[in-house]
């Protein structure tokens, strides 16, 4: 049985615990992929290489920090994200704890979105080595 739901809970934080624990199975059927040459697809790739995000990460790797604003349109698309807050200290003069987010795609897959996410995302490794060879 493929169990796609995406949760949304009017901008609470979605956790493991929301999808009971278990990872949801994803299919070619329920998700949409995004544009290879956007930043959705640079966010998308590095999270189903099982890399967690954070905000920070990834405007260091992209120049861009609207990560929050990428996966709440990847959940749009069928991409079934967790939140996983975070406090660390600042080296703010006045000390402090900061609360940030890491994302990670929560999911399994089967067998033929397997094979298109792999050569997804070789062709946004492809498209961000040639981004780097210009630059």
């Amino acid at each position: 049985m493929i169990i796609s739901k995406v949760i949304f809970d009017n901008g609470r934080h979605i956790t493991s615990a929301d999808y009971g624990d278990k990872r949801p199975l994803l299919d070619s059927v329920n998700v949409k992929f995004p544009r290879v040459n956007s930043l959705q697809a640079r966010s998308l790739c590095r999270c189903l290489k099982g890399m967690m995000l954070t905000h920070r990460a990834f405007d260091s790797a992209t120049r861009s920090y609207r990560l929050g604003a990428y996966v709440w349109s990847l959940r749009h698309k069928g991409w079934t994200f967790i939140d996983h807050d975070e406090t660390s200290p600042t080296q703010d003069i006045v000390p402090r704890n900061a609360t940030y987010t890491r994302y990670e795609l929560y999911a399994e897959f089967t067998l033929e979105l397997t094979e298109r996410i792999k050569t997804f995302c070789k062709a946004v490794d492809e498209l961000e080595s040639r981004w780097r060879d210009a630059a």
